[in-house]
């Protein structure tokens, strides 16, 4: 062992260097396995709020007005639709949760499903983009980080064996 290094041991001849680091890749799992797990979760949400408003709510037809751009990594960007419809005399601008890789177009036509008591509270499905991706990503990112973790306490073990 090197002199240099502290004293910390998670056992008899492993040095601290390993379990930091492997505490510190195994933190990187779980955050991966929570995001996803939460996206998965939201979009759940979302999609049992959509239902309920499918159900109780007032369906019009609204116009995309603009694009909420999002940018990502690598110079990609996507992009939700923002309508304005009439809600019983007064007007509502919403974003709609739809993501697509092309901007929806200007002046389009939109359906919404709006709560009569908070307008604001709508769901748009404005032509193109899909709001699957975001409960189906949210799973894959999830089962990514299981994964990873796993991976990591095989790697883990090894290196302890090694020790």
């Amino acid at each position: 062992m090197d002199p240099d290094l502290p004293a910390l041991d998670a056992g008899p001849g492993v040095p601290a260097f390993f379990v930091v680091v492997f505490v510190l890749i195994a933190l990187v799992g779980v955050a991966v396995v929570v995001g996803g797990l939460r996206s998965a979760l939201r979009a759940r949400a979302r999609s049992a709020d959509a239902a309920r408003l499918g159900t109780a709510g007032v369906t019009t037809t609204g116009t995309v007005v603009d694009n909420r751009i999002t940018s990502h990594h690598e110079h990609r960007m996507t992009f939700s639709p923002i309508v304005r419809f009439d809600a019983g005399g007064r007007e509502v601008v919403v974003v709609g949760e739809q993501v697509w890789n092309r901007s929806f177009v200007t002046g389009r036509a939109a359906q919404v499903v709006y709560d009569p008591a908070a307008p604001d509270r709508a769901h748009v499905r404005a032509e193109g983009g899909s709001v699957v991706g975001h409960g189906v990503t949210g799973v894959v990112v999830a089962v990514f980080g299981v994964v990873f973790l796993v991976v990591v306490a095989v790697m883990a073990r090894l290196a302890l064996s090694v020790f």
